[in-house]
């Protein structure tokens, strides 16, 4: 039923944008996400809702009966929601989350096992994953990511800033010597992330109050971010890794931050969730539990 509700709910969203490409963007998601999930309705259901090609965008009759069907049975459902909301405090239901998985598997899990505790009758379900993850295509309630588009049919709450950090164990640092100055790296074992095709081998950094990159040469490259903080622990050479992930190693000296003169600009992670009038108590809970603890511990220096 979870299903068929979700299915409802990105039909119309794309019906009310009025393009795929349109809904994808307002959902923060991609139109061959979006064009899926609605295929798997229309095969689920057998019937074609909405004619679509290049220049041409139109419901089928079956189309219209169901949009307008599926917005009065949101409708209800969002009204019985707050109707029931206003008798318990009990959270019920399924939530979905999902994050990047060496974020997820560090800081996220022990705190989303917590909050399942607090809440027994609350069904969590956390996926984890280095690709780029689709609060669409992957079904999630809540998706925890760096880079957010505006949009008015998502919510995007600031949770936490952090910054990319150079780092290296100080056996390797003390074997190839410390860099001094950015161009330094180039000189260095370098261990790089790739995401799809692309290698992230450009570093950026602030030099005389200037923002540029360095282009390394990668030794080791991987598009896993816990295989890649495997081989930076295990000082195989200067890895990028997100503060957050290794503030633990740079606090027990496992981990040594390389040019933090330089340091480049920070970066932000947000929850994104669908915007909806009435917003599940589960949502809101869940968020405020986890930007309590994070700053309490941004308060650390963490």
């Amino acid at each position: 039923m979870a299903d068929n509700i979700n299915d409802f709910h990105l039909f119309t969203q794309i019906v009310s944008a009025g393009s795929l490409t349109k809904a994808a963007m307002n959902l923060d998601s991609s139109p061959p996400a979006v064009s899926r999930r609605l295929a798997a309705m229309e095969a689920r259901l057998g019937v074609k809702l909405i004619e679509r090609n290049a220049r041409h965008f139109q419901l089928t009759e079956a189309g219209g009966l169901l949009f307008e069907r599926a917005q009065r049975i949101l409708a209800e459902i969002q009204e019985a929601e707050e109707e029931a909301a206003r008798h318990t405090d009990r959270l019920t239901g399924r939530l979905r989350i999902g994050a990047m998985l060496q974020l997820g598997r560090r800081r996220l899990a022990p705190d989303i096992a917590r909050f399942s505790e607090m809440h027994p009758d609350l069904q969590i379900e956390f996926v984890l994953s280095d690709a780029p993850m689709d609060i669409v295509e992957d079904d999630l309630d809540i998706l925890f990511k760096i880079d957010v588009q505006p949009s008015s049919y998502v919510v995007a709450r600031k949770m936490a800033t952090s910054r990319l950090v150079l780092c290296a164990t100080p056996d390797y640092l003390n074997r190839r010597g410390r860099p001094q100055k950015p161009d330094d790296l180039l000189e260095h074992d370098c261990l790089c992330l790739k995401r799809g095709s692309h290698v992230h081998k450009r570093w950026g950094v602030v030099e005389n109050g200037v923002a540029r990159d360095v282009q390394v040469t990668p030794r080791l490259v991987c598009n896993s971010g816990e295989v890649l903080y495997n081989w930076i622990l295990s000082g195989f050479g200067i890895g990028q890794k997100f503060q957050w992930d290794i503030q633990e190693d740079l606090d027990s000296g496992r981990l040594e931050e390389c040019l933090p003169e330089f340091e480049g600009e920070g970066i932000t992670l947000y929850a994104v969730y669908p915007y909806r009038r009435y917003q599940p108590p589960k949502i809101g809970a869940f968020l405020d539990y986890i930007a309590a603890l994070v700053k309490k511990s941004q308060g650390k220096g963490c």
